[in-house]
Parts: C-alpha cells; structure tokens; sequence
C-alpha cells in the first residue's frame, strides 16, 4: 500500500554481527509507504551504512510523490484527473509494466481499476456490500478501454473510466530503484536487504557471509506451517488474506478485487512469489490471487527464474517445481506435531495513538519463554529507535543480550500501522517444534517522553484451547490472546 508519509519515526538498530570483512546494521522506519520499512545493511562501515539508509529514504519518498493514489498532489493523482498528459520516464515505465502483465495473466493483474475500489470502499462506508452485477458492468467497460502509451514523448492517452491504482506492483518498483540508488550511492557497499511490509529484496553478500534468509509466515488456512527459503540475488513477495481485508454486515471480504469482475478474490488464501527483481514478485504475488490455481501455476511454470508458492482457501499449498530448491533445509516447512492439527497461537493488539506532545511510537518486544524462564521465540521486535530497546528494560536484561540468530527477514501481508497480529507457529528460533506444556509470554513497550508497560501471561499449550483478554494500560492497547482451532 502506498501512502503520503510526511514523519519517519526511526528505528535504528546499531552493530549488531561482525564477520571479518564487513559488519552489519539493521535500521528499521515506520510509516513507509503505509507500512514499515527494514534495511540490513552489510558494510565495513557506518559512515557507509548512514548513507545507504539515506539514499533508500530519499528515493522511496521521490517515487512516492510520483506513484502514491493517497496523495491528491501526486504525479498519479493528477493523471487521474486529465484525459492526457506527458508524464514522468518512473511513472510511464510503471504503467508500461502494468500493461505488460495484464496482457500476460489475461488481465488478472490490471492497474486500472481505481473505480472498482471506489465502489468497495463506498460499500464499507455504508455498510452493504455493492451489487455484483453492477462491478461487472464496470470491470467490462474498463477491460475494453483503450490506452495510449507513446514511448517517444512519453505521454498518455486516458478514457474516463479508466482510474489508475498503481499499488499491485508500485511498492516492488519502488524497492527495485531504491537499492539501484543505494548501491549508486554507495559502491563499496557489501550488501543490502530491503524489507517494506513482506516485500523483500536483497543483494550482495548476507550478515554470515551464506544466503540471505527470509521467513514466510503461514496464510491464515494453514495450521502452524512456517516455510524459510533462501534467496540470492532476488526478490520475495508475498499477498493474501489478513487484516487489511474488509468487514461488510458482518461478512469478511477480501481486500483483493478481482479485474476481471469486479468481485472479491475466493479460493487461494496466501501466494508467495521469488523473482529476481521486486516488481515482478510483487505484480504476480497478487496476479496469483486471482487467477484460477491451475492457470496461475503454469504462468509462473512458463517463466525463468520465477518460482511461487499458493495456498488455498482449504490449507493446502502448492508450490511450483522449482519452489523446494529455495527452501531453508531443516527449518523449512515444519509443523509442531505436539499441538492438535489445525490449532493456531495468535496476540492480537494495537499501539494506540496517544493525544500527546512529542509523540513517538514505542519500542515492542513480545516473545515467549519456558517455564525455566529460558527464550523459545522472538515473535515482534519493533520501535522508533536503537537506543529505546533498552528501555524495555525486562526483554533486554533477561533475553535480549542472549538472543540468538533470526531470519533476514519476514515476508507477509502488508499490515496497517498500528495494528499488530502477532502468530506464532510453535517452533523455537531453531526450527524445533516446542514441545506441549508451560509457557510465558511477554508483550513489553517504552516510549520516549513516554512511559513503560511489561505484561506477561502464563500459558499452557497443549489439547485445551484458551482465549486471554486483557484491558489497555498506559503504552498497549487491548491485548487479545487465543490458542485453539484456526478460523
């Protein structure tokens, strides 16, 4: 999702690996693009680290200005309003990119369908759903217009029912030129990961000198599956069902709209694609949603060097030929067969927005221990800056300084800031399925100019399902814990 950000709160995690060429340093923002952005950035000095950070900034808030439907003073917003128009060489190659891949998945991915979107969100304002028929009308109408690209004077030609909504493949381009730009910036750079909301990309050598590991988290059909996959020089997307979809009259609809009809995606709950540049993993993530699943395998089947994965609505995936050679040996796909099938470990909360002066949002940890008061799983990290992690003075003291490796990254749904879904797959940070039995977790938050909240709940995991609730305090909402069958 691509939204106008006018304040960054920084997370900027310090030297955190040492190797014997390079360090590493991980530097975390909120607000990018709608969601949050992770930078691991692997060089043999922070000098070089500060300057990365600062030319992926800088290019994602350029494009942002180009490419963002949520900012009326947008290059796309202003299109939107003009039958024709010259337009940028980073806008028109975008929307080159889109016309190629509707062409190419029968317009199962399409950057034309402002006015389907228009319609759902109306319906959500008003609480009833819009009528089918009448999206079909509409997604016809836009499927025929015809557009006018002219690669020689760059402009375009634009019927009325046409209203662009670049975000199917925007946020992947966006992640492509910013490591273009940083790599520019800074050529004795030795690597670079680029998470914005579970798109990934990486480059170059990883924080242990091996492949760059990213952790795939489980689509809400599935029962406790966690897939790790190793990436190169490559892209990982991954688009779904989750929080971003909508509630009408007490009916869940997904947030993916199909081109083709104008109705709500069904049937594939989850697709994860890797491809060596971002916006083609991001394009056909969300292509595979809505393509039939047979259709949409043998699309990516006839590509080189692209392999997915796709989870249907029943839990059952179905990977690609060339899937399994991505994935993390041992770690890969686990279940924990301890638990019953089907059963779900989820902390929901939210970070509320508190009406005060120098406002910043907190550092989150949240992670789950045995009953020896040992670390199982990290579950969240995430905050405004390095130095205010140990200001969560019981995660730092107790468990952060004995933390051990994690992924590189964590590909999933975007999610919508301030909303935290928090699912755990019942494996330790080895890949270990943690066996039934005692447990606690630990939900901690600071804030500058703030104050501090540590929870924690005393859980047993086993046959008997639970569900926790706890009321706000000061720096956490709501807390809401469940542990049974998945919906």
């Amino acid at each position: 999702m691509l939204r106008t950000f006018t304040c960054l709160a920084i997370l900027s995690f310090g030297l955190i690996v040492s190797n014997a060429t390079a360090d590493t340093f991980t530097r975390t923002h909120d607000f990018i693009l709608g969601t949050n952005l992770k930078l691991i950035i692997v060089t043999d000095s922070d000098t070089t680290a500060d300057k990365v950070e600062t030319a992926v900034l800088s290019e994602i808030e350029r494009l942002n200005l180009i490419l963002s439907t949520y900012d009326p003073d947008s290059e796309v917003s202003a299109l939107n309003t003009a039958n024709s128009a010259r337009i940028s060489s980073d806008l028109f190659e975008v929307l080159q990119a889109c016309e190629a891949i509707r062409d190419e998945t029968k317009n199962a991915l399409s950057c034309r369908i402002g006015a389907l979107l228009k319609a759902w969100q109306a319906g959500e304002e008003a609480g009833e759903a819009p009528s089918r028929a009448a999206l079909r009308l509409v997604a016809g109408e836009i499927r025929r217009a015809k557009l006018n690209l002219d690669q020689n004077t760059l402009s375009l030609e634009r019927p009325d029912v046409v209203t662009f909504q670049l975000n199917a493949l925007a946020k992947g381009y966006i992640i492509d030129r910013a490591l273009a730009a940083a790599r520019t910036t800074s050529p004795d750079l030795d690597g670079l990961l680029i998470n914005i909301g579970g798109d990934i990309k990486t480059w170059g050598q990883s924080p242990d000198e091996s492949q760059w590991v990213a952790a795939i988290k489980p689509a809400r059909s599935e029962s406790g599956v966690g897939v790790e996959i190793e990436l190169g020089d490559g892209a990982l997307a991954t688009s779904g069902r989750g929080p971003r979809d909508r509630e009408i009259d007490g009916k869940t609809y997904s947030h993916i709209v199909s081109p083709k009809s104008g109705w709500h995606v069904q049937g594939v709950s989850q697709a994860s694609v890797i491809a060596g540049d971002a916006v083609t993993a991001d394009a056909l993530a969300t292509a595979l949603l809505v393509m039939p699943l047979n259709d949409g395998l043998l699309l990516i089947e006839t590509r080189d060097g692209v392999e997915a994965r796709i989870v249907a609505d029943d839990g059952r995936a179905y990977p690609t030929s060339g899937w399994t050679a991505f994935e993390n040996g041992a770690s890969a796909a686990q279940t924990n067969e301890t638990w019953p099938r089907g059963y779900a470990f989820s902390v929901d909360f939210v970070i509320p927005e508190l009406d005060v002066s120098n406002y910043e949002r907190p550092y989150i940890a949240a992670w789950v221990a045995d009953s020896n008061r040992e670390l199982v799983r990290i579950l969240l990290l995430a905050g405004p800056e390095e130095r205010w992690m140990e200001e969560n003075y019981y995660w730092h003291r107790r468990f952060g300084r004995k933390a051990g490796s994690l992924p590189d990254a964590l590909s999933e749904p975007t999610r919508k800031p301030g909303q935290y879904l928090i699912e755990w797959d019942g494996l330790d940070h080895d890949g270990t399925p943690a066996p039934a039995g005692d447990y606690v977790l630990h939900v901690e938050a600071a804030r500058e100019h703030g104050d501090h909240q540590h929870e924690s709940f005393e859980i047993t995991l086993g046959s008997d399902p639970f569900a926790i609730e706890r009321q706000a305090g000061d720096e956490l909402g709501d807390i809401s814990i469940s542990f049974g069958a998945a919906p």
